[in-house]
């Protein structure tokens, strides 16, 4: 078994490596918040047939019980992706079947860490789709972006120049603007790969694959906005849209580097208090502009939870999210609270959209922390 104790707020237990939360490893405890086993479900007769669409059963959710179970399946029965999660008030087991457990990236990404999100909130804490870092001053930021517009880019080039790393996609904050890292590993996209070849201080194409570099573009497509928005597409289908994206990463690896793979000497920190939120925008086609613009909290809300919401809301949970409830409180229940939360973080902290046609994002951020 594998043991993961997140800053003593959350605890996982799971029988596979999950290679994300790696950096919160710990020695075995009693008790999880989270546990992830891997079971056969052939013997279950709702979950074993073959049958035409997607099925997602429920097992007395209506009855208002806090001790409920939610079933997936789809077209292929047993041969295909099938998982269970059972709710006990805050206690939540997982059980996935053998072939969602050979690509550990889906298992984590689609499934655990959606969960990890309504927990999070149902302790007042948010996890917020964010990188976030702290100056050599010590001034704490996030930043904020829609898939592929650059922000590990950023983050890479600002840790090179001596800032500290707490998180490139999800950050902990507990209000009233209190951060926490989240260091998992980076999804390194074809255009960013230049620049961690360039930022690393030791061998990323000594110590990884050799081929790394001439695969690199069909990796990262598959793990790309592109790829996101297919899979989105699909699911709008009448497709097994799990199985499909399950055997797919578990063929074509995501192109995953931790940040000291990347940079040696990368420093993390543990926590840090927060005054600013930056938003990375590119430039519309043949226009040329780099500006920074504070925007208000009501803009600065939207943008956040836009962001948020495209990172978790992946398929299938599009579908799962009606049937969570966690100490009594629903999905919906908690996203209110955490639209709140993120009302209250804004509005303690400066927000801005940061404009660039050349991705100069990192040059403006250090620029304004120069100081």
């Amino acid at each position: 078994m594998y043991y993961y104790n997140i800053h003593d707020i959350i605890k996982i237990k799971s029988e596979i490596n999950l290679q994300e939360l790696e950096y919160f490893s710990s020695k075995e405890f009693e008790g999880s918040d989270i546990t992830l086993m891997i079971s056969s479900f052939s013997e279950d007769s709702d979950m074993s047939k073959f049958r035409a669409t997607r099925k997602l059963i429920t097992n007395n959710f209506e009855s208002g019980s806090s001790h409920y179970t939610i079933k997936y399946t789809e077209h292929f029965g047993s041969s295909g992706a099938q998982f269970q999660i059972k709710f006990n008030g805050n206690k939540i087991e997982v059980l996935i079947n053998q072939l969602i457990s050979k690509s550990k990236h889906v298992t984590y990404v689609n499934l655990i860490e959606p969960i990890l999100r309504f927990l999070f909130l149902s302790k007042e804490y948010i996890l917020l789709h964010s990188a976030c870092m702290s100056s050599p001053n010590g001034q704490g930021f996030f930043l904020s972006a829609p898939p592929d517009t650059g922000k590990t880019t950023t983050v890479i080039k600002c840790v090179k120049h001596g800032y500290y790393f707490l998180s490139d996609d999800m950050t902990i904050i507990k209000l009233p603007n209190n951060a926490a890292c989240f260091p998992k590993s980076m999804t390194i996209s074809a255009h960013t790969y230049k620049t961690a070849v360039e930022a690393q201080s030791s061998g990323i194409n000594g110590n990884h694959d050799a081929n790394d570099k001439k695969g690199m573009r069909i990796r990262s497509l598959i793990h790309s906005k592109t790829g996101r928005s297919l899979m989105h597409k699909l699911a709008d289908h009448n497709v097994p849209i799990f199985t499909i994206n399950t055997i797919g990463q578990s063929r074509i690896k995501p192109p995953k580097y931790h940040i000291s793979d990347i940079i040696k000497d990368a420093k993390i920190k543990e926590k840090t208090t927060t005054d600013s939120l930056f938003f990375l925008e590119k430039g519309s086609n043949g226009e040329k502009v780099e500006k920074m613009e504070r925007i208000s909290v009501e803009n600065a809300l939207k943008r956040a939870i836009e962001n948020s919401d495209d990172a978790f809301l992946f398929p299938p949970y599009s579908d799962l999210i009606k049937y969570i409830r966690i100490d009594g409180k629903s999905a919906y229940d908690l996203l209110e609270a955490e639209r709140k939360m993120m009302e209250k973080l804004l509005s303690n902290i400066d927000c801005y959209i940061l404009k660039s046609s050349g991705r100069n994002w990192s040059d403006m951020i250090l620029k304004k922390f120069a100081t």
